[in-house]
């Protein structure tokens, strides 16, 4: 007998595996939601698996960004980019919780998708919710949430990754009513479609690092901004990750986000909004790869019998399963408190680095389950693999992650 899961002529994306989206998430996994929170979810599903799981294998084969940013103006049109921005803005007003719910559903379709809004809602989005004026909501949010333009974050340089702060050298330079930028930015997610950035830079270089940098919005139509390159990644295809150049830009001192020198704050802020939100988009791609095995297990006739009644097998999609709740609890924690407005940077870094290596050891044992046909390009889950290192590395290696968890803990032991 065919089982469902075999492959047919052409390549095979979710939605055309004989798999239910999402559902692996029952009574249990949703219990510690609200049931706002859950309503939330089941609407934004239908949406995901009307507009974005079609396209999802489409997106990654012909690296089309195109596609990913009509998906966000149609995310626009239904409120979704909205769905933290302040009520006065037109937005829903809702809190981190809601983004972990959405990034966890958009990047169980595409991951691609899921980074690029990301990017532009989240990374870009949330600081200047927090820390602008009205005028800079007014101006720079309002196209943002409607999915026309894009917004990016810029932090990271040619001598500063995981040391962002010490290694930054692009310089604003007050001169008059404007500063003056100079300087270099790579692997900008959205850098080169970018309308708008969340640009730090160093603007006393006098004092040490942490207290001498600043935020800027800054608009990519500048003269002497340039985005030189667009690196080819091994995940993520479709979105664009790019390299940025800024030679003698001149920015009014009206774009400058919170205070001057006060960009550590500013970033800190964010970057614990960021890692909670990348966070819940890593359990969407392990979600994926384990709602394909799991299916594949129980439908795949080997030695006259199906393959989940091996242990071998079986005990990995327990493993699996376990690791995802575990996550999702996690991230869920990390949310709450910071929507409560609680520091969150210990719990934020422990539900990255934990969900992180955990999606990597999942798509792993997704194609192990799958053996051969695993293995390659007819089932999506050699996609989710290449995705999922992403987890490991950005917005905060698994390595430096470790390290903010020791250190938070060891503060509260010494004192």
């Amino acid at each position: 007998m065919e089982v469902s899961l075999l492959p047919r002529e052409g390549h095979i994306g979710f939605e055309d595996l004989n798999v239910e989206f999402g559902y692996s998430l029952d009574e249990g996994s949703l219990h510690f939601f609200t049931e706002e929170e859950n309503r939330f979810r089941m609407k934004f599903r239908d949406f995901v698996k009307r507009e974005v799981l079609p396209l999802a294998d489409r997106i990654d084969r012909e690296k089309n960004f195109d596609l990913i940013h009509d998906i966000i103006k149609k995310m626009g049109e239904e409120g979704y980019i909205g769905v933290s921005f302040p009520k006065g803005l037109g937005g829903m007003g809702k809190g981190l919780v809601y983004q972990v719910i959405l990034g966890e559903e958009l990047s169980a379709a595409s991951y691609a998708v899921a980074v690029t809004y990301g990017a532009s809602a989240v990374l870009y989005a949330m600081p200047i919710v927090r820390f602008g004026t009205k005028e800079q909501k007014e101006r720079f949010l309002k196209p943002i949430m409607t999915g026309e333009e894009l917004g990016a974050i810029a932090i990271t340089e040619p001598t500063g990754g995981s040391d962002a702060i010490g290694g930054m050298r692009t310089r604003a330079e007050k001169k008059g009513s404007y500063y003056v930028i100079n300087g270099e930015k790579r692997f900008i997610t959205n850098g080169s479609r970018a309308k708008y950035l969340l640009l730090y830079a160093v603007t006393n270089p006098h004092v040490k690092r942490h207290q001498g940098i600043s935020a800027f919005i800054f608009p990519t139509d500048t003269e002497g901004f340039k985005a030189v390159k667009d690196y080819e990644l091994i995940g993520r295809w479709g979105s664009v990750n790019s390299h940025l150049v800024f030679k003698d830009c001149k920015i009014p001192e009206e774009n400058l986000l919170g205070e001057e020198n006060g960009g550590l704050k500013v970033l800190m802020e964010g970057l614990d909004s960021e890692r909670t939100f990348t966070s819940s988009q890593y359990i969407g791609i392990a979600r994926s790869a384990f709602e394909i095995a799991a299916k594949y297990a129980a439908e795949r006739i080997q030695f006259k019998r199906p393959i989940r009644e091996f242990e071998g097998v079986s005990f990995k999609i327990a493993e699996m399963y376990a690791a995802i709740e575990a996550s999702r609890l996690m991230v869920l924690r990390a949310a709450r408190m910071i929507d409560s407005g609680l520091k969150a940077t210990k719990e934020v870094a422990a539900a990255k680095f934990f969900s992180a290596d955990l999606t990597v050891k999942i798509c792993l044992d997704a194609i192990q389950v799958a053996g051969g046909i695993g293995m390659t390009r007819e089932y999506p889950l050699e996609r989710y693999l290449r995705d999922s290192k992403m987890a490991q590395i950005g917005a905060g290696s698994s390595e430096i992650l470790r390290y903010l968890v020791q250190r938070e803990i060891y503060r509260k032991i010494l004192g």
